[in-house]
């Protein structure tokens, strides 16, 4: 029998007393471990690192990446672990940088308790450093894993934007984090919290990464053989995004479409993910020009696709990140959100901001302009 919506709200109550309570108790019984960091030399080799990841949308965690490509390259460790959860655990599988991820998966453990106790099994493997970055927001449930962590250092924060960790005494050091505007991205926010080590913003250069295997890159090929065949350009459209205000109208991305195939002979493939079906379905009904509809396809091949696009046209989501991630030339379009934060990093990517926070200022021929001079570069 299904949940009524009675027993949904009890659930989310209880969900939160339970966090409560636990926080409550968590600063109880960690006593403040804060320590001056002495130097690496002084507290042992680092080979063993464990990083808790497990909150915030798939865009957010995969900006992670910066930070852990920083800690590959500043330690070499023969273990690097990510904790995630089940719904963003295909941003970091294709990260090279990573030994090993942790499925930080709740609801399964409500229903096998014994899978949560080979979970802790995971987190007490004798780390030598235990990282908790926070770009966003402090997660209660990062402090509860840090604290069943068995790792002789842990850092995490101690505030984010003047807003207390109420719960930062599970860390040996407290991180401020802070936003000045030398650190606006996303990217350099998330290894903010390794600054004790050593790492800056300057030891990366905040792109992204995801690297697809072969056999994924080989069932994409066939896709595109099967599905067009054709080899001149391709372009990628993402018209859906999970927020509504993040979306242009789907009737700009229709006549962005007619343009990009008119007038530069581009093949459109339009990429859907699970919350986009609406969005799509208008699309389809009003674009006038040929298409290939791109569904119901993992996170990995959808990264392989994106790859062997030219261009790719995409509002403020998850897909902009991993097209980004991939090396793909990227137009991204921002409203409310912030791109000087999210649009990806590097030369070969571009954004527009709407006027206003209104993504719908956006006029298709400056996006086209736009489009155009991306597809001459690449």
């Amino acid at each position: 029998m299904k949940g009524t919506p009675g027993s949904n709200g009890r659930g989310r109550f209880l969900e939160r007393l339970a966090k409560k309570t636990a926080g409550f108790l968590l600063a109880k019984i960690s006593s403040p471990r804060h320590r001056h960091w002495h130097g690496l030399e002084a507290a042992g080799p680092i080979k063993k690192i464990i990083v808790i990841r497990q909150h915030n949308q798939f865009g957010d965690v995969l900006c992670t990446v910066p930070l852990l490509r920083a800690l590959r390259s500043k330690f070499s460790p023969d273990e690097l672990a990510v904790v995630v959860s089940p719904q963003n655990i295909d941003a970091i599988t294709g990260c090279k940088h990573v030994t090993s991820l942790i499925n930080y998966d709740k609801l399964t453990f409500y229903r096998k308790p014994a899978l949560f106790f080979t979970f802790v099994r995971n987190l007490r493997k004798d780390y030598d450093l235990l990282l908790v970055p926070s770009n966003v927001s402090i997660s209660l449930t990062n402090d509860l894993l840090a604290f069943l962590v068995k790792a002789r250092t842990k850092i995490g924060p101690r505030s984010l934007e003047s807003k207390p960790n109420k719960t930062s005494s599970v860390y040996d050091i407290a991180v401020d984090l802070r936003w000045e505007k030398s650190i606006a991205h996303q990217s350099f926010r998330n290894m903010k919290v390794a600054e004790p080590l050593g790492i800056t913003r300057s030891d990366s250069s905040g792109q992204l990464e995801y690297e697809v295997d072969k056999k994924t890159l080989d069932e994409v090929a066939a896709f595109i053989v099967r599905a067009s065949g054709k080899s001149g350009r391709r372009v990628a459209l993402h018209a859906g995004a999970g927020k509504l205000p993040n979306r242009w109208n789907v009737v700009n991305f229709a006549r962005l479409s007619d343009l990009l195939h008119n007038e530069l002979d581009a093949e459109i493939f339009l990429t859907e993910g699970p919350m986009d079906h609406d969005v799509i379905e208008h699309l389809i009904n009003i674009i006038k020009v040929p298409f290939i509809r791109v569904r119901n396809k993992t996170v990995s091949f959808i990264a392989g696709l994106l790859k062997e696009m030219d261009m790719v046209v995409t509002n403020d989501t998850g897909i902009m990140h991993l097209s980004a991630a991939v090396g793909t030339p990227t137009l991204s379009l921002f409203g409310p959100t912030d791109p000087l934060q999210w649009a990806p990093l590097g030369s070969k990517h571009r954004f527009i901001l709407g006027r206003g926070g209104d993504i719908n200022t956006i006029e298709v021929t400056k996006a086209f302009s736009s489009a155009s001079k991306l597809l001459r570069k690449s």
